[in-house]
């Protein structure tokens, strides 16, 4: 099959390292400024590292510019591949289509100070990585911007992904859900938050073992949890009213009312 390749990358630097993932595997490690060259710099078995010199990386724009010089293809148009960084949907769409990737890790460089990766509009996902294995996101803030109110996309998407690490991120509405992951597996989410999505916290839909550890779930409303197992939350804290299977280890509950906020008087330990 013939791959699409997106190796035109503007980078700081470059740098060859080693890792084991089931077998030898050489990871590069790519240091990128902005949107455009962050979109260029994804592929399998590397480590990306956000640099917060241009304060926000806005997607939306940076899609739009890539296509239009030919380093993205729309999916409708993309010939079969195994692996693929695509504009999804239809011409003036802006949702990244992240499609059978292995061994990514999305990293901001500042660990005390969140990298934002923002996208509009309000119904695509921020992003969306289908068929994935080894995703690790890591000091990031994601979601919609700059629309307020409802929105149709997720803030992130995961679809039949396996191996998802995500560890100190801010996942923000109005995105419909903070996660929606459907047929996913072997996710862990530490020390993150979830805020303001206008439907849930979380969407999960034929999915097992994900573990959220010392994440804070304060969207006021639900968790929604279908055809699901083996979903824990342990030292979250999270709202009192959620649908499905699910467990919860050593949490703390707030209670929510429409328009009505959670301050420290709402929470209730385990």
């Amino acid at each position: 099959m013939k791959k699409i390749s997106l190796l035109f990358i503007v980078a700081i630097s470059i740098i060859a390292t080693s890792c084991k993932s089931g077998s030898d595997t050489d990871i590069k490690i790519i240091t990128v400024n902005n949107a455009e060259e962050l979109i260029q710099a994804l592929g399998n078995d590397r480590t990306i590292i956000l640099n917060n010199n241009e304060g926000i990386y806005f997607l939306t724009e940076a899609i739009k510019a890539l296509v239009e010089a030919g380093f993205l293809i729309h999916s409708s148009d993309a010939p079969e591949v195994e692996s693929a960084i695509r504009a999804f949907g239809t011409p003036g769409s802006c949702e990244l289509d992240i499609f059978n990737i292995e061994n990514l890790t999305i990293i901001g460089a500042d660990e005390n100070n969140y990298t934002k990766i923002y996208a509009s509009p309000s119904y695509v996902d921020v992003l969306a990585f289908t068929s994935c294995t080894g995703i690790t996101l890591e000091n990031l803030e994601l979601g919609h911007y700059p629309e307020k109110g409802e929105c149709d996309g997720a803030v992130l998407g995961l679809y039949d992904c396996d191996r998802i690490i995500i560890n100190n991120c801010e996942l923000f509405g109005c995105g419909i859900t903070g996660i929606q992951a459907v047929g996913s597996k072997n996710a862990k989410v530490n020390y993150s938050t979830i805020r303001d999505c206008t439907f849930s916290n979380i969407s999960l839909y034929d999915c097992e073992n994900f573990h959220f550890y010392k994440c804070k779930l304060i969207s006021e409303n639900d968790f929604i949890c279908y055809d699901s197992k083996n979903i824990s939350f342990e030292q979250c804290v999270v709202p009192d009213i959620v649908s499905g299977d699910m467990s919860f280890i050593e949490c703390e509950y707030f209670y929510w009312l429409e328009d009505e906020g959670c301050g420290d008087d709402d929470l209730e330990k385990d």
